[in-house]
């Protein structure tokens, strides 16, 4: 009898250990929650663009290839200079001297340099919308035989970063109330934010082939979309 009771003691004391674990392991589970994504845009007008143009020259000799580049490029940055890019906007981002190697008829022959390749481009800031197709002209008229593309972008994007932000975390939270709602849920407290990259959707124009026989005459910056994504998660209230 003595057995028996404490056999049925022992399983007591088993089954609310058990009980007393279970309910420590409820309140280690992590809070319940919703997330939603979020995405606000807003359009606004370039007020700058942004082009490299350079000058590429191919000569029997290094001495003939630098001078020639030489020539252009200081003809090309005085001019446009002269019509209003500053300094400041002015960044060289290429150059290159290049031997051209004649092709070999057999291993045995010994390499041989035909002439040199050299050359120099430099990427503008244009921050007058108006003047660029002149500037532009100007550049190949002054001897600029290299241009890569013409790009419209905004020179400060912070402003209007901060209005597609405040769009995207409404959108997130309008997501997170119909969830809720759908869910038969409450939307709590906003638990946790987190921001993707601003995403600018620069105009690219043209390619670098368009240029190389004449300027690109009259451009249109038309508008840029910038973009911003966010993600929240808001707790599910009690």
């Amino acid at each position: 009898m003595r057995i028996r009771r404490l056999v049925a003691a022992l399983a007591l004391v088993a089954t609310t250990l058990t009980g007393c674990a279970a309910i420590r392991g409820g309140d280690d589970a992590p809070p319940r929650m919703i997330t939603a994504t979020g995405t606000g845009k807003v359009s606004v007008r370039p007020d700058m663009a942004i082009v490299q143009v350079g000058a590429e020259t191919r000569a029997p000799s290094l001495a003939d290839a630098t001078a020639d580049v030489s020539r252009r490029i200081s003809a090309v940055l005085e001019r446009v200079k002269a019509l209003g890019v500053a300094e400041r906007d002015i960044t060289t981002v290429t150059y290159a001297i290049d031997p051209v190697i004649a092709q070999r008829r057999s291993e045995e022959e010994a390499t041989r340099i035909l002439g040199y390749r050299v050359a120099n481009v430099v990427q503008l800031r244009i921050r007058q919308l108006d003047a660029v197709g002149r500037i532009m002209d100007a550049a190949v008229a002054a001897g600029a035989n290299t241009m890569r593309g013409l790009t419209f972008t905004v020179a400060d994007p912070q402003a209007v970063e901060a209005q597609a932000r405040a769009l995207a975390v409404q959108n997130a939270r309008e997501k997170a109330g119909k969830l809720a709602e759908a869910a038969g849920v409450a939307l709590g407290e906003l638990a946790l934010l987190t921001e993707g990259v601003p995403s600018p959707y620069p105009r690219p124009l043209a390619g670098r082939a368009d240029f190389v026989a004449q300027g690109p005459g009259p451009v249109e910056p038309g508008q840029q979309e910038i973009s911003v994504t966010v993600t929240t998660h808001y707790l599910i209230a009690k």
